[in-house]
Order: structure tokens, then sequence, then C-alpha cells
């Protein structure tokens, strides 16, 4: 299967440096507290770090870095991340949710545009890295992100 990327998507990925990919074969193994953990630690070092959840099913990510109760902006240049910290921005379905408790049930289709869309109309800026967190499993949703965004890395979290 091949994924057509929009323009907006490869301008915005010519301005972050590294793209790490952080996967897991199943649900529930931490891929997400590892996935925040080092987008922390990078920033503490001082990196311009971006954080995107691409978990649509479960974004948990504003509620692991305590930012839940924040909303993303919208300004005539594109999406506005959510400031965690002064060097690091994150972006998550969450934000869109009204009630994070209520399931997000979509097709394949509707969440591959929703991720084109993260990546092509957040103002992510210059960063040196991005930390997506996809979806768990081995399943077309981790595949086609991993076809989305060229990584310079990934890593693989398991129990």
């Amino acid at each position: 299967m091949s994924i057509q990327v929009d323009p907006k998507v490869e301008q915005n990925l010519k301005k972050i440096k590294h793209r790490l990919l952080v996967f897991s074969g199943k649900g529930g193994v931490g891929k997400s507290t590892v996935a925040a953990n080092l987008a922390i630690a990078f920033s503490m070092k001082n990196f311009k770090v971006g954080l995107l959840d691409v978990d649509i099913h479960g974004p948990n990510l504003a509620k692991i870095l305590g930012v839940e109760d924040k909303r993303l902006d919208v300004s005539p240049k594109g999406i506005k991340a959510v400031e965690v910290n002064g060097n690091l921005k994150l972006v998550s379905m969450a934000f869109l949710l009204e009630d994070p408790n209520l399931p997000v049930i979509w097709r394949g289709p509707m969440k591959m545009k929703a991720i084109q869309q993260f990546l092509g109309d957040v103002e992510w800026g210059e960063l040196d890295w991005l930390i997506i967190d996809s979806p768990p499993g081995t399943g077309d949703e981790p595949l086609s992100v991993a076809q989305l965004i060229p990584a310079t890395g990934a890593l693989i979290v398991t129990t």
C-alpha cells in the first residue's frame, strides 16, 4: 500500500532534524511512557522537541505530561502545538476530544487523514527531534505511520 504524502507534510518534515518512531507489538507495554520520558530528557538537554501522539484510540501523552486540560490553538499559519515546557511541544488527539473517556471510533482513512493533518498543519517550527508515539500493534495503522513519516530512527518497546 502506497501513501500519498501531502506537500505540506514534506515541507514540515524538512524542518525536523531527527524523527523517532516509537512502536510496540501490543498495547500496555509502556510505549507512551518511553516516548514521553525520551521527549522530556531531550528537552532537558536543550533540544527542541516535538511529541506527536498518533495513538488515535488511546491518546494518553497529554495526561502523562500533565497538560490534559490544554487545547490546540489554531492560527492563520496552522495549528499551534501545546507547549509542555520551553523546549517541548505536544500534539495529541486527546486535545480534540470533548470527553477523553469516550472511545474514538474511526476507520483507517479518517485516522490517516488526522495524522497527515497533524504533520502538515501543525506549526512545529525548527525541531531537533520529533518523537512519534505510534498506535500499538503490528497492523495497518503502525505500518501506515511508518510509511508516512520517514524516520531517522525507531524504537520498539516490549515487555
